[in-house]
């Protein structure tokens, strides 16, 4: 039989709560009253008091955390502990994972954040299911409000708007709610609107440090067991996520427990409880199993069955910051033969990485830098669990697009220039926490401001920032410019212009610019015969080495079409994948249907190398399709021109009639400045004017359009011919994903299975 003690949260407050508690641990209670500087016993015994929510969760927190000690004086400790909402704060502190004072000075803080956020309602609805909810909210178009708590099959609290919630909960009374029930509270709790708070409540979080629990806590937005090192995650995205407490009560019943004790006051889980035993399915009984942390349950483990789809197999140990480990066998303690390990697609990878981005796969959505990816995209990738970024724009995204990106989590994809600054002041306005370089040369003043703005450091002196950059990187020397701090000079000028403050300029001393590198094939850039899979062992050594307290997680950018290779890519330690062309030929893609068609249709002979705008007077080339297009061919001429000459005027008379006639579409005007037009004007404008493409994807020079074309797209046209995949209309994000991801999870399990078998 296993126990579980459950911590319940606000809303379970009862007159005389902490009757007989406070006299029996007279010591905890006076370390509660120096830390709130006012009577624990006073502030429960005042209904008025209590009504505020500035008072009432550190009153909880304390009275929660003397009935933990209570009943532990009596009884061995659980097997299991969990928390509802502010529960979860206590539920940490008797498991171990922090000290009652930092545990409470945390809940003082979070209260405080809550008391100051105004506008919102929350709704308890009972009698409909939340797929049926969510299935009314879409038809009435009520998309701004979010499931708060899914406390059962039953029970569900809705959170949002106040004047939205009120608006639903006739709909809902008409649709079969047996209640509906308005909150008195005017926060929208749980929900996206509360970002701000969140990240408010995580610079808090990052000045602490959490244990590992000696007894396994589950998480409300996971569902799964906490980790020491990701608690303070957690715990951020608790405040605008909504609390998994069916699903945390199944897994509870799944692994094993029979008996949940609710320590607290109240019965409102217990009740729940009760439900949960009535309606899930216990655990089955299966010969040989065995349990994920090698631990067993007490210390988090999850017991899963040894024998699936008729092969012996057990789940993969715990990861670190790089990819996935595909061992043989393993020996336990006692010196018995563990049996193989089995891969799932969500251990592919690194875990941090996923928590970075709030993602369930390794895997981030990106386009060619085109214009082809949008919001569009990104959405779609987001509801999928995936990690997004959109492409860089000219004129940088509209106010609307990254208000959602910052609302949803995805990232938006920034280029050097002279219009940069200005992208990332509107990026800092509205919230948005991640962006993908693109930068060949390093990072530059602007990506500096934005990596570095709202950096700090804890307690201890830690340094902390609170955005992310991801960046391209093609070579050793790109990588390690990204992976330093940035240059005094650098700092000091930011500083003294007003783009970052002294402390957080100060913070930036000690952190690297990136926080994650994607490697891509070069283009050209180098010479050193290196591809990305060979390059991505370096640069994830140069990574190890970076400065500051945060692992700088290295990726593949573009290159893995095919489940052999994301299977090659995690097993050399890739910490996630990107894809580029794959993701410019998705449904949701800013792109015309024909083009969408021919990158399906694309194989390694329809690719060739070009020089494009971006670095064509270096010369560096890119991977375009020359299928359909005379771009290659006529940028090749001009390139060739512009390192023949200098000038315009000097290219022969014939040759220059050409290509304003044919080329450019009519004269070639001179530039005011200096009056002489140069070679390398002329070869940007026609390579310009040759990316455009209108509102509806359509090129706006159809006879010389460029597409670029990154390997792994005619790899998974390739590997797709004959299948469902082989169309683009069936190429969303999480379809190209699942189906690489799967199938490489399958991969090394087979791998790991024939090394077991040949093994002694």
């Amino acid at each position: 039989m296993s126990v579980a003690w459950a911590f319940p949260g606000q809303g379970s407050q009862r007159k005389d709560m902490g009757a007989g508690l406070f006299d029996r641990h007279p010591g905890t209670l006076a370390r509660a009253d120096a830390v709130l500087g006012r009577s624990v016993r006073e502030l429960s015994a005042d209904q008025t008091a209590l009504r505020d929510t500035r008072v009432l969760q550190p009153v909880l927190y304390t009275i929660g955390a003397l009935t933990y000690l209570d009943r532990a004086a009596r009884e061995p400790q659980p097997d299991w502990m969990i928390g509802h909402s502010l529960g979860e704060y206590t539920a940490l502190y008797a498991s171990g994972a922090l000290d009652f004072e930092t545990g409470l000075r945390l809940v003082v803080a979070r209260a405080e954040i809550m008391g100051r956020a105004r506008g919102g309602g929350m709704l308890a609805v009972v009698g409909l299911g939340v797929e049926r909810l969510r299935e009314v909210m879409r038809r009435e178009g009520a998309d701004d409000i979010d499931v708060a708590n899914h406390n059962s099959p039953v029970q569900t609290v809705l959170s949002g708007p106040e004047e939205s919630v009120r608006a639903l909960a006739p709909v809902l009374r008409r649709e079969g709610a047996g209640k509906c029930v308005l909150l008195h509270i005017s926060v929208a709790a749980h929900s996206r609107y509360m970002t701000g708070a969140a990240d408010e409540l995580g610079a808090v979080l990052d000045t602490v440090t959490f244990r590992e629990p000696r007894v396994p806590v589950v998480s409300n937005v996971t569902a799964r067991p906490h980790r020491a090192d990701h608690i303070a995650l957690r715990l951020r995205e608790h405040m605008c996520q909504g609390v998994r407490w069916w699903d945390s009560l199944a897994h509870l019943v799944g692994q094993g427990v029979t008996e949940l004790v609710e320590l607290g006051p109240g019965s409102v889980l217990t009740k729940l409880w009760a439900t949960a035993r009535a309606e899930l399915p216990p655990p089955q009984e299966t010969p040989g199993a065995v349990v994920r942390s090698g631990t067993g349950a007490a210390a988090g483990g999850e017991v899963v069955p040894a024998t699936r789809n008729g092969r012996d197999t057990v789940p993969d140990p715990e990861r670190g910051g790089g990819g996935v480990a595909v061992p043989g066998t393993r020996e336990d303690t006692g010196g018995t033969r563990r049996r193989p390990v089995q891969v799932a697609r969500e251990r592919l990878g690194s875990a941090r990485f996923q928590e970075r981005y709030g993602t369930e796969l390794a895997w981030v959505v990106s386009g060619t830098g085109d214009g082809a990816v949008g919001d569009e995209v990104c959405r779609a990738a987001r509801t999928a669990g995936l990690a997004a970024f959109t492409d860089p724009v000219a004129d940088g995204p509209d106010q609307a697009s990254l208000g959602e990106a910052a609302r949803s989590g995805w990232g938006i994809g920034l280029r050097p220039g002279p219009d940069a600054d200005a992208q990332v002041t509107a990026l800092l306005a509205h919230g948005v926490r991640h962006v993908e370089a693109g930068h060949p040369h390093g990072p530059d003043a602007a990506l500096v401001r934005f990596r570095f703005t709202g950096a700090h450091r804890g307690p201890a002196g830690t340094p902390v920032a609170a955005r992310h950059v991801l960046a391209r990187v093609t070579g050793l020397d790109q990588a390690a410019a990204f992976l330093r701090p940035p240059a005094p000079a650098l700092l000091a000028e930011l500083v003294r212009t007003g783009g970052l403050s002294a402390g957080e300029a100060d913070a930036a001393r000690e952190l690297p610019v990136a926080s994650d590198l994607a490697v891509q094939a070069p283009g050209g850039w180098h010479d050193d015969g290196a591809d990305a899979y060979q390059l991505l062992p370096s640069v994830a050594l140069l990574a190890a080495r970076s400065p500051g307290p945060e692992p700088v997680h290295v990726g593949l950018c573009g290159v893995a079409g095919t489940p052999e290779q994301a299977a090659t890519a995690f097993a050399l330690g890739a910490a996630f994948l990107v894809s580029t062309s794959l993701t410019a030929c998705a449904p949701a893609a800013r792109l015309a249907d024909p083009l969408k068609d021919t990158l399906a249709r694309a194989g390694d002979d329809d690719v060739t190398w070009a020089p494009t705008e971006r670095h064509g007077t270096l010369g560096v080339p890119a991977r375009v399709l020359r299928r359909g297009t005379l771009f290659p061919a006529r940028a090749g001429l001009l390139h060739r021109l512009l390192r023949e000459q200098r000038y315009f005027a000097d290219v022969p008379e014939h040759r220059r009639r050409h290509i304003e006639e044919h080329l450019l579409g009519g004269p070639a005007t001179e530039p005011p400045a200096d009056g002489r037009l140069r070679t390398a004007d002329v070869f940007r404008r026609y390579a310009r004017e040759t990316a455009r493409r209108t509102p509806a994807g359509e090129p706006v020079r159809p006879l010389d359009h460029q597409l670029p074309c990154d390997p792994e797209l005619t790899h998974f046209n390739r590997a797709t011919v004959g299948t469902a995949l082989a169309a683009w209309t069936a190429r969303t994000p999480e379809a190209v994903a699942g189906h690489l991801l799967t199938n490489a999870a399958e991969l090394l399990t087979e791998r790991t299975l024939r090394r077991a078998e040949t093994r002694p």
